[in-house]
Parts: structure tokens; sequence; C-alpha cells
């Protein structure tokens, strides 16, 4: 009934031979319907409905704190705070091992007038200090 009536009011077209292609009836349905004008549930069955949907999102979250829970047991999950700290911690000796190069290389560079050489001593400074915060990344402090 609701299919004819919308063919009557030009929602769903039809084909020359008088018949319906059920994609695009299906297409020009969810664009020319109003929704709010749909049959709404019955009060009786509105509890129900509303309980499968309690349900299912019940059992949604029950399945992702398992899923959270097994990734904790597999160790593919470690504390924030343990994270935070260890970040913190990293970019600190970075940051240190960066600000002692100057005081490292300023003795060597006096003199130094080739810029191939300067560079090259502050290059193997910066690798080395770089080494240095890959050792204290793999190392036991984190």
């Amino acid at each position: 009934m609701a299919v004819r009536k919308a063919i009557k009011a030009g929602r769903i077209g039809v084909t020359e031979d008088g018949m319906i292609n059920k994609q695009y009836a299906d297409r020009q349905w969810d664009a020319n319907t109003n929704p709010a004008q749909s049959p709404t549930i019955p009060d009786e069955n509105k509890a129900a409905v509303s309980f499968q949907k309690s349900r299912a999102q019940k059992e949604l979250y029950d399945a992702l704190l398992k899923k959270l829970e097994y990734e904790k047991q597999a160790g593919a999950m470690i504390p924030l705070k343990q994270t935070e700290t260890d970040a913190f911690n990293a970019a600190r000796f970075a940051r240190d091992m960066l600000l002692k190069i100057p005081d490292r290389v300023a003795n060597v560079l006096i003199g130094k007038t080739d810029m191939v050489e300067i560079k090259q001593i502050l290059r193997n400074e910066i690798l080395e200090s770089l080494e240095h915060l890959t050792d204290f990344l793999n190392g036991p402090e984190l």
C-alpha cells in the first residue's frame, strides 16, 4: 500500500513497462520519504525494541572490556602514568645531551677556520649524543 502511494505521489519512479527497479526505488524511497511521517512502533513493542538495544549495547561494552582486559594481560597495554614518566625522562635526557654539546666542543673549535672540519666535529658530537640517547632508551632505566 505504501509503495503504491509513493508511486502515485511521485516519490518512486517506475520503468516504461510499469516495473520497479529495486535498487533505484530504494534510493528514491530514502531520498523522498519523510521519516517523521513513517508509522511509529506501537507502545507495547517500544519496550521490546528498547530492551533489545540496551542488551546489544551491554554486550558490546562487555566485549570491549574483555578485549581491554585481554590486551592488558597480554602485555599489549602499559600504564599511562609510566608511559608519561618514560617520555618525560627521555625528553629530559635528550635535552641535557644536546645542551652539553657546546661545552664539549668549544675548546676543540677554538682557532678552527675550516668550515668542513667544524661541521664534521659538530656532526660527530651530535651523533654521539644521539647514540647515548639510543642507549638510554634501550637500557634498563626505562
